[in-house]
């Protein structure tokens, strides 16, 4: 049990399905009150901050039809390097660690060994060193099995072969031309086409629901919580029980929300059946959360944090498909994240120029003079440190740090870092967000029942609402349930533009 002090006369305790009188009356927080009803969720954003579900809420929601499964096609880029398997001489020997002598002496052959058939006769492919070594295909691929083989040659002056090193099986290599002479030139060059690569997600369905007596309509409580109204300012006093099940209910309910949006992962096995079953008899079918979405892009994990490390991934994600304009990401972390982030940044910020202010600091409040007896000269001075929310790396890439509570949640996130704070905190998830026309992340929903849907099944009495007398009841007990259910998911229609930055720890 957590105890807080030696003057703490109560243990934390909890109970869970009905809320009785003895509940609230004797047990918890001693009767201290909560917010009012209509205070719960602009409360909630202010005390936990923007979580996942209010971040997509900012891009518009996709909504289908129906409740099945919703797929769609992720188009590559034609424009990749290869991987060689392997490469032989013109005996078909194949050139390993162990080969004597230099590839391709004065013009002659060779083989190159490729997975995919992707080359078109007389094009010009590059290794590593592209300048240096450009071979030419001689013509088109053959195939051995389900790989192609290609006959090559040095192109232009390279005379005296090319290194065993450049050729070993991993190497990669890309298209550069096709050249042809001036004058009775033959079909050479083709275009390549990236194939279609098939996407599909589910809808998950949530379900929540809290039990309260009917006597708890009006019951106060002996101490009132003071409330300042978002709206006047004004501090109104709370002293109601209901406001306090309702907060709970709509902070769980939220918590239900986000975890799933983040954290599902499908229930579906390889064999497209679920062997989870609910009340009902009927198959419980669940989508892939934002994570689990994310996994099918590109993940690092780091022990120490380095700017450079975190700018360089993004310039990967950047490659040469968006334009200079469209470099926006948004990074999304902890609270310990964002901090070690604005360490990073402000010790490279301070290695490129002096930090200035163009205006007066005091009036900034950056730097302010104080009396103070405690100072040796009768004065001292109150320094604000900056927090770096927003860098701007070279090449336009911009970045936009957004943190969320579920990264710093104690309850969910246990392993522990050593800087302090869960290890989840120091997770950098970055997005590339795409346009409030086409996002490249958001919410999906059914058409017609978008949100949450909220009933009541009660007595003669509702606390929830106030309602009494009840003319149609749903039960002779004098009580109320309020249940919630939402059909709710989330879409990743482009992993290879997110990209996760990752605590060793969290790898395994």
């Amino acid at each position: 049990m957590i105890k807080l002090g030696k003057f703490q006369t109560q243990q934390f305790t909890g109970w869970k399905s009905e809320t009785l009188k003895n509940h609230h009356l004797a047990g918890m927080f001693q009767r201290k009150p909560q917010e009012a009803t209509n205070l719960m969720v602009q409360l909630m954003a202010l005390r936990y901050g923007k979580t996942l579900d209010t971040f997509l809420s900012q891009y518009p929601t996709k909504l289908f039809d129906s409740d099945d499964e919703y797929t769609w096609n992720v188009i590559g880029s034609s424009r990749r390097n290869y991987p060689l398997l392997e490469a032989r001489d013109i005996n078909g020997t194949v050139i390993d660690s162990t080969y004597s002598t230099n590839v391709g002496v004065n013009g002659e052959p060779f083989y190159l060994v490729f997975a995919e058939d992707w080359i078109f006769d007389g094009e010009l492919v590059v290794g590593e060193l592209n300048e240096v070594y450009p071979i030419r295909v001689l013509g088109q691929g053959q195939n051995e099995g389900t790989n192609v083989k290609y006959r090559c040659q040095l192109w232009g002056s390279v005379r005296g072969g090319m290194p065993k090193e450049q050729l070993l099986p991993g190497k990669r290599f890309s298209v550069d031309f096709a050249p042809v002479e001036g004058e009775l030139s033959r079909k050479v060059g083709g275009v390549r086409f990236a194939t279609p690569v098939a996407m599909r997600n589910e809808f998950s369905h949530l379900r929540i629901h809290q039990k309260v007596s009917g006597s708890q309509l009006d019951k106060k409580l002996a101490i009132g919580l003071p409330v300042e109204d978002e709206k006047t300012g004004k501090v109104v006093i709370q002293n109601k029980w209901m406001p306090y099940v309702q907060w709970q209910v709509e902070k769980q309910w939220n918590d239900y929300k986000n975890h799933s949006l983040a954290f599902s992962r499908s229930n579906r096995n390889m064999n497209g059946e679920y062997l989870d079953k609910g009340k009902s008899g009927e198959v419980i079918r669940y989508g892939d959360g934002l994570f689990a979405q994310m996994e099918a892009g590109n993940t690092e994990s780091y022990n120490r944090f380095s700017l450079k490390q975190l700018v360089d991934i993004l310039y990967q994600i950047c490659n040469t498909s968006l334009d200079f304009n469209q470099r926006k990401f948004i990074i999304k972390t902890g609270q310990m994240g964002a901090i070690q982030f604005s360490k990073a940044a402000l010790a490279e910020g301070s290695g490129w120029s002096p930090i200035t202010y163009e205006y007066d600091a005091n009036a900034l409040g950056v730097m302010a003079k104080t009396s103070s007896k405690m100072a040796p000269h009768g004065g001292a001075y109150k320094m604000t440190v900056p927090q770096v929310t927003e860098f701007v790396a070279p090449n336009g890439v911009y970045v936009k740090i957004d943190t969320d509570p579920l990264y710093d949640d104690p309850v969910r996130n246990k392993i522990q870092h050593y800087l302090g704070g869960p290890v989840m905190s120091y997770r950098y998830d970055i997005f590339d967000m795409g346009t409030m026309d086409q996002p490249n992340i958001f919410k999906v929903g059914v058409r017609g029942q978008e949100g949450d849907f909220t009933s009541y099944y009660w007595g003669f009495r509702n606390p929830f609402t106030g309602q009494i007398g009840n003319g149609n009841m749903s039960t002779d007990e004098d009580s109320a349930e309020i249940h919630k259910f939402c059909t709710t998911g989330v879409c990743v229609l482009d992993p290879t533009r997110t990209m996760s930055l990752i605590p060793a720890v969290l790898q395994g």
